[in-house]
């Protein structure tokens, strides 16, 4: 597993803004600016210890280790705000100048020697580079970047101090292993933590990208089946029927229309008044029934309110299907009332006939003029709801209503 999820092709010096690595990029931030705090704090508490073993050396040795080793650290910091690009090349070049520069103290080293209660400076932060490596490297390789550095460190440690080479080298070993494993450790969980939650973050906006999908087909598949229904099938059923034939025509060509809308996505309307959406439902509810009477009123202030047409169409879409239902099995005696109240933020309308009536809950759920053409298409409006009211004998009442939940 990577140190840190893969950049996105871009520049070298361009800032990752992508999303699916948010929180990665944050905590490798944040750990660049911990090693670089932290060799600016070891500079600061080791010069003295850097200018006495510079005895100890070749002239070149101390003064390129310490800008290799503390210059890279430092510029570490710096390439945090320059990207994530930036970042891992910085680390790596200064995981590396660690461990080389103390493999070449070996080579620089001129014999001379120092008490065994002394150590060399480098030995005090093996940890901070291998820190360094992480930010960079695969946590394996971070690991093993530790173990090299912790050794070659104690091995320079042991091989110059006035002792034997193996005394105490053990528990210097496993001590200098301890504490920078714990440190390293945690650097690596964090890490793995922050790309966990940007795959977490990814999966889960990837599912709600394809339930959306499929929620969006589903509408589409539920509005063709109404249109099938409330269109194409009632063309048909009025054909059957010998309708009169100027309304016959009237109403295929509207079918036909709605069809080609619906398939080329150009059914898209602008903003409706309150007087368009009373317009558009009377012509709904008389399109289905001629001699329906049709009632509609519209509240004080809202003239200039614009109301999207979504909530008109569907509202309409019903009606008509309501009115033609009413036709259909109220009886040829029977009367249809409609009554529309348009308010700023809401459409109200009531279907009533003083027909037969029904048993609502008694319709077959597949029937799709009952459950898909009035009730499914209400409850599919945000903010829209449709009430049918009937018993047998005691006509039938329906009502529309949409509230825009914004309100």
């Amino acid at each position: 597993m990577s140190a840190v999820a893969d950049e996105p092709a871009a520049g070298a010096g361009e800032k990752s803004h992508d999303r699916s690595t948010a929180a990665a990029d944050r905590l490798l931030r944040m750990f660049a600016r911990f090693v670089a705090i932290g060799y600016l704090c070891y500079f600061a508490l080791l010069v003295p210890e850097i200018l006495e073993a510079s005895a100890l050396v070749e002239w070149w040795w101390t003064p390129t280790a310490a800008v290799l080793m503390f210059g890279s650290g430092v510029a570490l910091g710096f390439a945090s705000f320059r990207g994530t690009v930036w970042m891992q090349r910085t680390a790596t070049v200064n995981a590396l100048a660690y461990a080389v520069m103390v493999a070449l103290w070996f080579v620089a080293w001129n014999g001379t020697q120092i008490p065994q209660d002394q150590s060399l400076w480098f030995t005090a932060f093996p940890g901070l580079a291998s820190l360094a490596a992480a930010v960079a490297w695969r946590p394996r390789r971070a690991f093993v970047h530790m173990i090299l550095a912790v050794l070659l460190a104690q091995c320079a440690n042991h091989l110059v101090r006035d002792a034997p080479f193996g005394y105490f080298l053990a528990p210097d070993l496993a001590f200098a292993f301890v504490f920078c494993t714990v440190f390293l450790a945690a650097a690596v969980v964090g890490l793995g933590t922050g790309r966990t939650l940007d795959e977490t973050i990814a999966a889960t906006q990837a599912t709600a990208a394809a339930a959306a999908a499929a929620e969006a087909r589903n509408a589409e598949r539920a509005r063709f089946d109404a249109l099938v229904h409330d269109r194409v099938m009632s063309t048909l059923l009025a054909a059957s029927r010998n309708a009169p034939r100027e309304s016959l025509v009237e109403q295929a060509e509207r079918a036909v229309a709605e069809l080609d809308e619906l398939r080329r996505g150009t059914d898209r309307e602008s903003a409706l008044d309150a007087a368009a959406v009373v317009a558009r439902l009377r012509s709904a509810a008389t399109e289905a029934d001629e001699d329906v009477v049709f009632t509609g009123r519209v509240a004080p202030g809202s003239g200039d309110v614009a109301f999207p047409p979504e909530p008109a169409r569907a509202t309409a879409a019903a009606l008509a299907e309501a009115v033609r239902n009413s036709v259909r099995h109220a009886g040829e005696d029977a009367s249809r009332t409609v009554e529309v109240d348009v308010a700023p933020r809401w459409i109200s309308v009531q279907v009533v006939d003083d027909g037969r009536g029904f048993e609502p809950d008694a319709v077959d759920p597949h029937r799709l003029g009952l459950e898909v053409s009035i009730r499914g298409r209400m409850r599919r409006l945000s903010g829209g709801r449709a009430v049918v009211q009937s018993a047998p004998g005691a006509g039938t009442r329906v009502l529309l209503y949409w509230r825009d939940p914004a309100a």
